[in-house]
């Protein structure tokens, strides 16, 4: 395993998003542990890091995998109940309620950190404003608060704010805080930017905006990591959706090709990146074990002609 190798968000792809039974997603994960050019995973992290616990994780993937936490899950699942959740947010008492959900992260990081050194290497942060809250500068102000708080703690692996969709796009998927004002908050403290191709293509509905994405990132010294997700104009991943569909490889409608992630690992060159990855999504909850897993091998397939 090098740093070269890839991490994988391979929780949408697992039998256990599609709530299947534990012997499915033994299969899945003896299988994933089988495959090559893996580093480690992007794990969501809600009460736990696996919905059969931190201890079955551990038990059933490679001990040198190394995790990156994402908030994204969590974040969002909140958000179902309460569209004023987030470290954007300019309702105070959703705002301090995400920031206690951060903390939560914290102590969960800490304690696999303390037990297997060096094994969670970023925590994923999201900009969620406040839903049906237009005002980028009362996000801009709440977040920037949120963030002053949680870089003060001491962190036992890199921040890196994954960047989505921003809330003045098009008709928004998630409709997080813009890039440029993402930047600016984080302009002083040490957390980079992951550029995550499909939430940058669906902010402007096209193909170019991750790259420009990437190219921002990196004039402003913050490009930490790049995350590969797929978007669909048509199809079963739908039309501009956050659904993490396969490369074109896959998918034929996928609008992400091996050609696009080369564009921006070339662009990418000039960072010492942190991390790089895929998280792909297994659209057919009855799909069985190894076309799961054929999706993920596509992705990391892909990755390797794009870093050659």
């Amino acid at each position: 395993m090098t740093n070269t190798d890839f991490i994988i968000g391979a929780y949408p792809c697992a039998p256990s998003f599609h709530q299947k039974g534990e012997q499915e997603e033994q299969a899945f994960w003896r299988e994933l542990s089988d495959t090559p050019h893996i580093r480690g995973l992007e794990q969501p992290c809600l009460e736990n890091l696996h919905p059969l616990g931190d201890e079955w994780l551990f038990r059933h993937t490679p001990g040198d995998w190394q995790i990156v936490v994402t908030a994204v899950m969590e974040t969002m699942r909140r958000r179902g109940l309460n569209g004023a959740f987030g470290l954007a947010s300019a309702d105070e008492d959703q705002r301090k309620a995400c920031v206690e959900f951060y903390r939560h992260l914290h102590q969960k990081i800490d304690a696999v950190n303390s037990r297997f050194p060096g094994k969670v290497i970023a925590l994923e942060m999201q900009a969620a404003p406040q839903a049906g809250n237009a005002c980028v500068d009362r996000a801009t102000e709440a977040f920037s608060r949120s963030i002053r708080e949680i870089a003060g703690w001491d962190w036992s692996c890199d921040l890196v704010l994954e960047h989505c969709d921003a809330m003045t796009g098009p008709s928004p998927r998630k409709g997080f805080l813009p890039l440029e004002q993402v930047l600016e908050v984080v302009k002083e403290t040490d957390i980079s930017l992951c550029i995550n191709w499909a939430r940058s293509a669906i902010e402007g509905r096209n193909t170019t905006l991750p790259l420009e994405h990437v190219k921002a990132a990196l004039r402003a010294g913050k490009l930490g990591a790049l995350m590969f997700s797929g978007t669909t104009a048509q199809g079963e991943y739908g039309e501009w959706q956050d659904l993490h569909a396969p490369f074109s490889s896959f998918c034929a409608e996928s609008l992400m090709t091996p050609e696009q992630a080369e564009a921006l690992f070339t662009a990418a060159s000039a960072a010492t990146l942190k991390f790089s990855g895929i998280k792909l999504l297994e659209i057919n909850a009855n799909a069985d074990v190894s076309h799961r897993i054929a999706i993920l091998r596509d992705g990391i397939s892909a990755l390797n002609k794009a870093t050659r």
